[in-house]
């Protein structure tokens, strides 16, 4: 596989009590990172909208404020919204428990100044779960959510690229999985090949999952 990916050992061996990475029963859930993205997060939501899918958008704070009627829409649409941090800052095993506070607690801040609603889930930047991240979450009572999945989008350079890394995505899905895509050009090519391929109701928001209750705007 040049692209897409199931996570590694040492990322397998947090419980699903700390760190999530699979969905509840059989369903699907697509999560987007890194956005909102004023070219590329307009034309996602127009495909998820266009085949009645609800998805999870873990956004930066920084691009919260300087986009907050994307942001709007993607809360107006039915999809839940998670903390991705204010900066996505890239943190080593050390990192301290008072940065991490800073900023999941600016995130929370930038999307609750837009939406009304603070965010309930968190992922952090690359996936890296320092011990440090785990109090941070827990003091601020943020589910942590990663992926069983990863489409590997972020690494596509050309539409070639997109059409083999949506290949391998499809291939190695399996019910239960939670999809990592960013939000970027890459992700529709996947997107086009995922969404008809799920089947009603399989594919739910991971806000919803982590309630326990059934998902709105499913397919």
């Amino acid at each position: 596989m040049r692209f897409a990916a199931r996570p590694g050992l040492l990322r397998r061996l947090l419980p699903e009590s700390l760190v999530r990475r699979h969905a509840a029963g059989d369903r699907v859930e697509l999560t987007f990172d890194d956005g909102p993205d004023p070219e590329s997060t307009p034309v996602i939501l127009d495909r998820l909208r266009d085949s009645g899918v609800a998805a999870t958008f873990f956004v930066i704070g920084t691009r919260v404020v300087k986009y907050p009627r994307i942001v709007e829409r993607i809360v107006a649409e039915g999809h839940a919204v998670g903390n991705h941090t204010t900066t996505h800052p890239v943190w080593g095993p050390a990192a301290g428990v008072a940065s991490i506070l800073r900023e999941l607690r600016g995130c929370q801040d930038a999307v609750r100044g837009v939406t009304g609603v603070s965010p309930r889930l968190v992922r952090p930047p690359l996936g890296r779960v320092p011990p440090g991240f785990l109090l941070a979450a827990r003091r601020l009572s943020l589910d942590v959510l990663n992926w069983s999945l990863d489409s590997g989008d972020w690494r596509c350079r050309s539409d070639g690229d997109a059409e083999v890394c949506a290949d391998e995505t499809l291939r190695l899905l399996l019910p239960g999985a939670v999809v990592l895509l960013h939000d970027g050009p890459a992700a529709l090519a996947v997107l086009d090949q995922l969404l008809p391929s799920l089947a009603a109701p399989s594919v739910s928001p991971a806000v919803e999952a982590s309630r326990g209750g059934a998902a709105s705007g499913i397919l």
